[in-house]
């Protein structure tokens, strides 16, 4: 094919969105570079009193929209860093070609979109399960490292964002773990133990358990092992079952909803030297929102609540918005906390700086102040939740560490409890002081992250 006729044929490329069959709108390529795509919405869905956006950055209102926006807000969609490395080279597609990569994984993604080529180009396929016995439910996860997601296997077109190995999967009402093959929609997401960090999944189960003691909207999570592989399995909250049927709820995280690209998810990214989007940054996203006092506490309480358990790695990727039927927006439960304190050689400094600082123990009444000035909020009601939180977390502690052991015992939960509570003793005693400026460390010697 001559390189004029092959030029032309790409510009024409597209690639169907649908949500439950009904067509939302077109990925279309316009030209050779990979991140000249443009999105553009079925005018049926627009005029659908039942449509949402598929973004917050890219409304209704609006039938087009320009890859400076639809590039960044699909490539959050795929996976990051090594996993997307793999996965591009088992696919033979390059990692930055995300209209590609989606062609090859886009039938059950984080939200509630589907993504394929036009009915008319799809193979015929009948969507099915497969339900896994303990040993294949084994051999899978200790392959997740090699084959991402399963990439590439007849049958499998999923994706989800973020560092680790994981998987999404559906749960039988008998409780056992099963593939959804050909487009169809998972209830779970199963994170294997991470051999870099020990605990990991006892870690994560706790943190969840916490949030939830204290009444905070949170997934919900349990430890499984098969043979001897162990994993935490978490419940979607972008799936509800009715019926016996799987239904998708759509989702943006804040990296989408900033409009920033997953390599810039921290406030501050030491590997690109670049900065990513911070507390006020998030806070600015909810101000449009219909409720947007009611998601700016539930927000707060979340940032809160991963400041007092030490879960640094509160990246923009592990906050979400729900996007629901009529254009309805929330705040996402609360996903993806883990205490960092219990590791050594991972950094002590949050994902994201609260004015100006970023260790919570030397966060102190001032720092509040300051973050309610900075966000156009009431600087008492601000304290007053941080209190109110940080005494809530405190008086869990006994109950959910008695609850996780009960359960399952580890050693790991009376760790964590014992950093927690001294944070929010910490936290409460600061909330009545003034605090002197932390000694500085600095950002580009900083300790690594935990991955994910």
């Amino acid at each position: 094919m001559r390189i004029q006729e092959r030029a032309a044929a790409i510009a024409g490329d597209s690639l169907d969105v649908r949500y439950e069959g009904k067509l939302v709108g077109r990925i279309r390529r316009r030209t050779e570079a990979v991140q000249d795509i443009e999105f553009v919405y079925d005018e049926t869905w627009m005029s659908d009193p039942n449509g949402f956006p598929v973004s917050t950055r890219m409304p209704l209102a609006r039938r087009q929209h320009e890859p400076d926006v639809v590039y960044t807000w699909f490539l959050n969609l795929l996976p990051e860093g090594r996993t997307l490395q793999i996965i591009g080279a088992i696919l033979r597609i390059p990692e930055t070609d995300v209209f590609a990569l989606l062609e090859e994984m886009g039938e059950d993604l984080p939200g509630a979109l589907e993504i394929s080529r036009p009915a008319d180009e799809r193979p015929k396929r009948k969507p099915r399960y497969r339900k896994l016995t303990e040993a294949e439910l084994a051999e899978t996860i200790r392959r997740l490292p090699e084959r991402p997601f399963l990439v590439g296997e007849e049958g499998i077109h999923m994706s989800l964002a973020g560092a680790q190995d994981k998987l999404a999967v559906v749960q039988y009402p008998d409780g056992a773990i099963g593939l959804a093959l050909d487009g169809m929609p998972t209830t779970h997401i199963l994170k294997p133990a991470n051999k870099r960090l020990h605990s990991a999944v006892e870690n994560e189960a706790f943190c969840l358990h916490l949030a939830a003691a204290v009444k905070l909207p949170v997934a919900e999570c349990s430890i499984g092992k098969t043979e001897d592989v162990e994993y935490l399995l978490v419940k979607r909250y972008d799936r509800r079952v009715r019926s016996g049927r799987v239904r998708r709820i759509h989702q943006e995280d804040f990296c989408q909803a900033t409009g920033y690209i997953p390599h810039l998810k921290y406030e501050w990214n030491p590997q690109t030297k670049q900065s990513g989007p911070g507390l006020k940054a998030c806070l600015d996203v909810l101000t449009p929102t219909g409720n947007a006092a009611a998601n700016k506490v539930r927000f707060i309480d979340y940032m809160v609540f991963n400041v007092l358990t030490g879960n640094v790695d509160a990246h923009a990727k592990n906050y979400s918005l729900l996007l629901e039927a009529g254009g309805a927006v929330t705040m996402a439960p609360l996903y993806d906390v883990m205490n960092g304190e219990i590791y050594e050689g991972v950094t002590r400094n949050l994902a994201m700086k609260i004015a100006g600082k970023n260790r919570a123990c030397y966060i102190g009444a001032r720092h509040w102040d300051r973050f309610a000035e900075e966000n156009a909020l009431s600087a008492t009601q601000v304290k007053r939740r941080v209190a109110a939180l940080s005494q809530a977390v405190l008086d869990a502690l006994p109950g959910v560490v008695a609850e996780m052991n009960g359960a399952k015992k580890s050693a790991t939960y009376q760790q964590i409890a014992g950093y927690v509570a001294s944070t929010c003793r910490s936290m409460l005693s600061n909330l009545k002081k003034d605090v002197e400026d932390e000694p500085r460390e600095d950002e580009k010697g900083a300790p690594a992250r935990a991955p994910g």
